[in-house]
């Protein structure tokens, strides 16, 4: 039996009790309608998880007796997606389906060719939602380790941020682009990949990345939407990286 999945900070869990509160404490009681006595698991976001029993339920508070815990290692391989930020929904989608298959950073791209545009305030109301996001869909699929979501911001900032880590991959459909077997090498650890916007990269973006260090990878020969690629990247690297 799968039970539901519940945040809990590593800052709040306390040795013999577990105690929820706010929207976690709200959405066990209204939204799951748990019962005293039903068993739960709770997650810090670092790797830990405990299965507990409800002792105490309320809409404010919902007091835990741990039954069993455990440690979830953290992804050999962690990758780190650089994702321009689309239009309407779709942004929201790929940072879903990117939880689901293990990401573990998540930088929001705004590049020379991004439909959306974001001031000081927007940014920081979009980053608000799109961490609920994730940690909603850590919960969904059992995820121990929360992925770290960071304001958005241009290509060199997110370039900067990245820095020299092992391998740095743009998916691509310029002629240069390779297979990724072609590119990954046995002693990668740290993975990064960017995907671009509609439209893609620009031509200076794209070599200002080339320059840097970053690779071009073809994920084939058609022109995939960028919500597609991202998933198609996600997907191959998560395969061939624990391959």
């Amino acid at each position: 039996m799968t039970h539901a999945h519940f945040y809990l900070p590593p800052s709040a869990w306390e040795s013999g009790q577990l105690r929820l509160d706010g929207d976690e404490a709200r959405h066990c009681a209204q939204v799951t309608r748990h019962r005293v006595g039903d068993q739960v698991v709770v997650f810090d976001g670092a790797g830990r998880k405990a299965e507990a029993r409800i002792e105490v339920l309320s809409k404010t508070e919902v007091r835990l007796v741990p039954l069993k815990e455990w440690q979830t290692p953290p992804p050999r391989h962690p990758v780190t997606l650089l994702q321009a930020v689309t239009k309407g929904e779709t942004f929201e989608w790929i940072l879903e389906k990117a939880v689901e298959l293990g990401v573990r950073r998540i930088v929001p791209i705004l590049s020379d060719r991004s439909i959306v545009r974001l001031d000081a305030r927007d940014a920081i109301k979009k980053h608000e939602k799109w961490q609920r996001l994730v940690l909603e869909s850590c919960k969904q699929c059992g995820q121990a380790w929360l992925p770290e979501v960071v304001l958005p911001c241009s290509l060199d900032a997110a370039l900067k941020q990245v820095g020299t880590q092992p391998v740095r991959l743009i998916a691509s459909l310029h002629p240069q682009a390779k297979p990724l077997r072609g590119l990954l090498n046995e002693s990668a650890s740290e993975v990064a990949v960017a995907i671009g916007p509609e439209g893609d990269f620009s031509e200076s973006e794209h070599q200002r990345m080339v320059d840097g260090g970053w690779l071009p990878w073809t994920l084939g020969g058609l022109v995939l939407r960028a919500e597609t690629a991202a998933i198609c990247a996600m997907s191959i690297l998560g395969y061939e990286l624990e391959s």
